[in-house]
C-alpha cells in the first residue's frame, strides 16, 4: 500500500490514509485547530474514559466545531456495558468514528486496567468492540500496542479478535508497553499482522517523524493506512508535506511558517483558556515544536522562564528563525 488520496473506514469516507492521532494533554480543541489548517484526513480528540463519560463528565474534551470535521473520538474503559452506552454517546454528539484505546501506556491509565493493560485481555477487547459496535452505526476502531512486553505479543491474535467484533480498523504501535516511547517501533510485527487481516484495515503506527518514514512504513509493511502521533507535534503540517512528497514535489522549510504557525496556535490557545493556561500549553509543545531550530536553547529558557503570554510573544517575535540546515 501507499499514500491514497481516497481512503474509507467503514462507511466513513476520508480525504487520505494519513491520521491523526489522539494525544492527551496536546491534541486540545486549540491544537485541534491548528490541525485542520494543515490536514484534510481524519484527526481525534484527546482520549476520554468511559466511565466519566456515561456519568456526564466530559468537560471540554469531546468540543469540536464542523470545520474540524471529520473527527474522531477515541475512549478507553474495561466495562463492555459502559462501552456501549459510551459509543451511542458519543455517536450521538456527531463523532464520525470511535476508537478504542489499547495502547496508552501510563501509569494512570494503565493502573485501572485499561490502555495497554487490556492488551493482557483480548478477549475483552473484542467484546468491547462488539459491544460498541452493534449500538452504532459510525465506524469502530480499535489502537493496540504489539503486546505487554517481548515475551507477550499478540498483535495478530488482536486483529483476528478485532475484525470477528466488527472493528473496521486497527492501528497498531509497534512497540510494547514495557517499552513506553524508548528504543525502536518494530514494524515487522505490523507487517505479520497485515499479512493476516482479511477484511479489517490495519494502520501503522510509531516513529513516523517525516515522509520518508511513511513510505518507509509502507514499503515494509505493506499497511493500509498510518497514524501520525509524535510527529504532527513537531510539524503540524506533515500530512500536508506526506502528499507532496508522494507527488514528486520539492518540500521546502520555512522557518517562517513554523513562527507564524505557533503564533496561531498561541492566538488560539487565548481565545479558549486564557492567558494563565496558554503559558503552559506552550511550555509543554515547544519541547517538540522548536527541534531543528538553529540557537534554540535561549528561545527554550526564555519561553520556560516566562510566567505571562505577552513575554512569551516578544521572545517569539524577536527571535532569528532559521533551520538547522537551512
Amino acid at each position: 500500500m501507499t499514500y491514497k488520496k481516497k481512503f474509507n473506514i467503514g462507511s466513513l469516507c476520508l480525504d487520505n490514509n494519513i491520521l491523526y492521532a489522539p494525544l492527551a494533554e496536546y491534541t486540545d480543541f486549540s491544537f485541534r485547530k491548528l490541525l485542520r489548517h494543515f490536514h484534510k484526513g481524519l484527526l481525534f480528540c484527546e482520549m476520554l474514559k468511559i466511565e466519566p463519560l456515561v456519568r456526564g463528565k466530559m468537560g471540554k474534551m469531546l468540543k469540536y466545531t464542523q470545520d474540524m470535521k471529520p473527527i474522531g473520538a477515541q475512549l478507553c474503559g474495561t466495562n463492555p456495558k459502559s462501552a456501549r452506552l459510551a459509543a451511542k454517546i458519543v455517536e450521538d454528539l456527531g463523532f464520525d468514528v470511535i476508537d478504542l484505546n489499547c495502547g496508552c501506556p501510563v501509569p494512570k491509565v494503565v493502573k485501572d486496567g485499561s490502555g495497554s493493560a487490556m492488551l493482557k485481555t483480548p478477549e475483552l477487547i473484542g467484546e468491547i468492540i462488539h459491544e460498541m459496535a452493534s449500538n452504532v452505526k459510525v465506524p469502530i476502531t480499535v489502537k493496540i500496542r504489539i503486546g505487554w512486553d517481548e515475551n507477550s505479543i499478540v498483535a495478530q491474535d488482536l486483529v483476528k479478535i478485532a475484525e470477528s467484533a466488527n472493528a473496521k480498523a486497527i492501528t497498531i504501535h509497534g512497540r510494547t508497553k514495557k517499552q513506553g516511547y524508548s528504543g525502536k517501533a518494530n514494524w515487522d510485527y505490523i507487517k505479520q499482522c497485515k499479512a493476516i487481516a482479511k477484511e479489517i484495515l490495519v494502520i501503522g503506527n510509531g516513529d513516523l517523524y517525516t515522509p520518508q518514514d511513511v513510505k518507509n512504513i509502507f514499503d515494509q509493511t505493506a499497511c493500509d493506512g498510518v497514524m501520525i502521533a509524535r510527529g504532527m507535534l513537531k510539524t503540524p503540517w506533515l500530512a500536508e508535506d506526506i502528499e507532496d512528497f508522494f507527488n514528486d514535489k520539492i518540500i521546502n522549510k520555512d522557518a517562517e511558517k513554523r513562527k507564524n504557525s505557533l503564533l496561531k496556535y498561541i492566538d488560539y490557545l487565548i481565545q479558549e483558556d486564557g492567558n494563565t493556561n496558554a503559558v503552559f500549553a506552550i511550555r509543554r509543545i515547544c519541547g517538540w515544536y522548536l527541534k531543528e531550530i538553529k540557537n534554540i536553547k535561549q528561545l527554550r529558557i526564555d519561553i520556560n522562564s516566562s510566567d505571562n503570554i505577552k513575554d512569551i510573544l516578544g521572545h517569539i517575535n524577536d527571535f532569528s528563525w532559521s533551520y538547522l540546515d537551512g
